[in-house]
């Protein structure tokens, strides 16, 4: 059956530094820190609905930051004990989709930078990473935009399948927790076996990056009943113009699950179960690549 989904017409970014400071000139701090196009950008955009910035103290803040979390457990931590909470919020038509979101996460990392702060991407609820993916004025959907990794291989060492069954396990679910940003429904993949995590990785990010496009577009759009997802969709997804397979597209079904997330599902023609369908139908790639570095430049 197709899916509709539906674009609003505005979407809304958040983020918030955790320092101990107060920032001051904002307008001094995206001089300095940001590259001049950029500056120039966000310059513009700060003190409109585009770009709006508050400072709070911790015990006023209305942003609960006691359960961030991040890859560096220090850097957590001191998002929750720090002593100041410093917004930056962007309120945006979706045509200028994803250049706003990315305006005002850089905005959120000069700020953190010249804090020594610690900031944190509201819609993941985590810690964003200092230093950017690849270089500062892309835009690239794999620099930390969906939220979505990894679990604990194995399920932390509860799962008591063995390492060859296909079907063994059904530990693994994977959802995305950004794409609402983008006017996009978040997607799920669930009932994954351990041994396709990373293939249920790849599918989730190739669906996210094919779907991209539509958040530009407000209003109702209905998806075919079977999506196809191309090599020049996952290279996009990271930043490359060249295709990163030579097989031809693969077909996913969305179903949707609650009003503003969908679900991966296989091709309505494939026999077999979910996880039969990770193991022998995607190409070898999407089984074996967990990251990699852009190439070339994709334009905001």
């Amino acid at each position: 059956m197709p899916v509709t989904i539906t674009v609003p017409d505005e979407t809304t970014t958040g983020f918030v530094i955790a320092a101990d400071q107060d920032p001051g000139d904002l307008s001094a701090v995206v001089r300095e820190r940001l590259p001049g196009p950029f500056a120039a950008a966000v310059s513009m955009c700060l003190g409109t609905p585009r770009l709006v910035t508050a400072s709070h103290r911790a015990a006023d803040s209305p942003w609960d930051l006691s359960d961030v979390s991040g890859p560096d457990g220090e850097d957590a931590q001191r998002a929750r004990q720090a002593t100041r909470h410093i917004g930056v919020t962007s309120v945006l038509p979706v045509g200028d989709l994803p250049s706003g979101p990315h305006l005002a996460r850089a905005t959120a990392r000069a700020i953190a930078e010249s804090l020594c702060g610690v900031p944190v991407d509201l819609a993941l609820n985590e810690v964003l990473p200092i230093v950017p993916f690849g270089r500062f004025e892309e835009f690239v959907l794999a620099d930390h935009w969906i939220g979505a990794s990894l679990p604990s291989y194995r399920d932390s060492g509860r799962c008591p399948a063995e390492d060859d069954s296909i079907d063994g396990c059904a530990c693994v679910g994977l959802t995305t927790r950004g794409l609402r940003r983008f006017g996009l429904p978040e997607l799920e993949i669930t009932d994954v076996a351990c041994p396709h995590d990373l293939a249920a990785l790849n599918v989730l990010r190739t669906t996210a990056q094919r779907l991209l496009p539509l958040g530009r577009h407000p209003g109702e759009h209905t998806l075919p009943a079977e999506l196809m997802l191309t090599s020049i969709d996952f290279a996009a997804y990271w930043g490359h113009r060249d295709p990163m397979w030579d097989d031809g597209p693969v077909p996913v079904r969305l179903a949707q699950v609650a009003p503003r997330r969908l679900r991966i599902r296989p091709p309505a023609a494939f026999p077999g179960t979910l996880n039969e369908w990770l193991w022998d139908e995607l190409p070898p790639i999407l089984h074996e690549l967990l990251s990699c570095e852009p190439d070339q430049a994709v334009p905001t």
